[in-house]
């Protein structure tokens, strides 16, 4: 089976939980959709999940999302016009989590694991990326910019441009209806806000069966923080 999850942002307890709702297996493939942190309280065990997964044998395939990117930057030093962005709003409780102070003591296999994640994935009926894809470009796929796939929120698709694919994407939140009416288009959203506190129009973790198109709900157990 292959399954995708939208933007779990730091909700490990949950993540967990979709995880078991799903069953998982080892010959299953999981595409994720980015942002693993920020918002929610544990970003460092989402993160945690994610390798232990991987190191078990799980064919997890993670694409990058805006906030990853952001605490990346601030980790290696590479910083663009958005990673101030993540010291004002999002450090405090992120570091605290990872035990340092600073975002250039986050652990190495961390930054190893987000400098890994390509923005973009694909196979032969779907494309996964965090926000969207630049559909002025004549290949998208392999034309449109990282910052357009880390932070777009333009919901106009060409499948034609795609070779006949359907896009899929978390980073923009919509409602449960908006989501489950999406199923059956060609962009395909997966982002409820799983962070919020609004179930049940928003405040779950998404996952979708692509073989089935079922999709699995799961209310936030995490808790919330303050910023």
């Amino acid at each position: 089976m292959r399954y995708v999850i939208g933007d779990i942002h730091g909700g490990c307890r949950t993540f967990l939980a979709l995880l078991e709702q799903i069953s998982l297996k080892r010959d299953d493939t999981l595409y994720l959709l980015g942002d693993y942190v920020d918002r929610g309280p544990d970003s460092k065990g989402v993160l945690d999940t994610i390798l232990k997964l991987l190191s078990d044998g799980y064919d997890v395939r993670p694409v990058c999302g805006n906030h990853d990117d952001m605490l990346l930057r601030n980790c290696t030093g590479n910083h663009d016009g958005y990673s101030d962005i993540w010291m004002e709003s999002w450090a405090k409780v992120v570091l605290k989590g990872f035990g340092v102070a600073r975002p250039r003591d986050v652990q190495s296999r961390y930054v190893v694991l987000i400098e890994s994640m390509p923005h973009i994935r694909y196979d032969d009926q779907f494309v996964f990326v965090h926000a969207g894809l630049d559909m002025t470009k004549r290949d998208p796929i392999n034309q449109s910019s990282r910052e357009f796939m880390l932070w777009s929120r333009t919901g106009y698709v060409d499948i034609g441009k795609l070779g006949g694919r359907r896009l899929i994407t978390g980073h923009t939140v919509l409602d449960l209806e908006q989501i489950k009416s999406s199923l059956s288009t060609i962009h395909i959203y997966l982002d409820n806000g799983a962070f919020t506190n609004l179930q049940p129009r928003l405040g779950n973790l998404l996952a979708l069966n692509l073989e089935k198109m079922k999709l699995f709900v799961q209310p936030w157990r995490d808790g919330y923080v303050e910023y």
